[in-house]
């Protein structure tokens, strides 16, 4: 199974809770007003990449120590529901088999712009058994906001585990800014 991605990065500190491999799914239909991801709307773009290898590289990450968890943003995640629903199902076994063995579990967080309602009208709500936190809702730009997991106001950002509830009262990094494989500086994070 394959996911089609925009980018990933490997680790960072502002898109959620901790260091975080982060992957930006390729493909929106929503195309919300002022996205400052335009990049990932075009599905026939980005690379495809098996599930099996996202998964090895993120236990890679975490046996090294240098993530806290799993953060998939877009594009929209839920437009690609079954590569994204099995990346998430196979990295919750991993999580709990962490806990089994009273290691630091791996958490996940995604990004929609699907409302919860709408995640539940398109009958994708199994996945929210396999994450730790979501921000759900469109982005609104005419609400844009800062440092809470979110672009707008109108988003909502559910602890979904205790685990989830416990890394929200992490630190917040708002803004960070990389330096991409082409040389390019590219910034990210949940800031105006």
């Amino acid at each position: 199974m394959h996911l089609r991605v925009n980018y990933i990065g490997p680790v960072l500190y502002a898109q959620g809770p901790g260091k975080r491999y982060t992957i930006w799914v390729q493909g929106c239909s929503i195309h919300c007003p002022g996205c400052s991801n335009v990049d990932t709307w075009d599905s026939t773009k980005g690379t495809l990449r098996s599930v099996d290898e996202l998964v090895r590289e993120i236990l890679t990450k975490y046996e090294r120590k240098e993530i806290d968890g799993v953060t998939i943003t877009g594009g929209e995640p839920l437009d690609q529901f079954a590569p994204v629903h099995e990346l998430c199902r196979r990295v919750f076994a991993l999580h709990k088999r962490l806990i089994g063995a009273a290691l630091r579990p791996v958490s996940i967080f995604m990004t929609t712009g699907y409302t919860m309602a709408r995640i539940h009208q398109r009958e994708q709500d199994s996945i929210l058994n396999l994450l730790d936190i979501i921000c759900a809702g469109p982005f609104v730009q005419s609400q844009v906001c800062s440092g809470e997991y979110k672009g707008s106001s109108n988003q909502e950002v559910y602890a979904l585990t205790e685990l989830g509830r416990e890394q929200l009262t992490w630190p917040k990094v708002l803004k960070e800014v990389i330096i991409a494989p082409n040389g390019g500086a590219i910034e990210t994070g949940f800031t105006a």
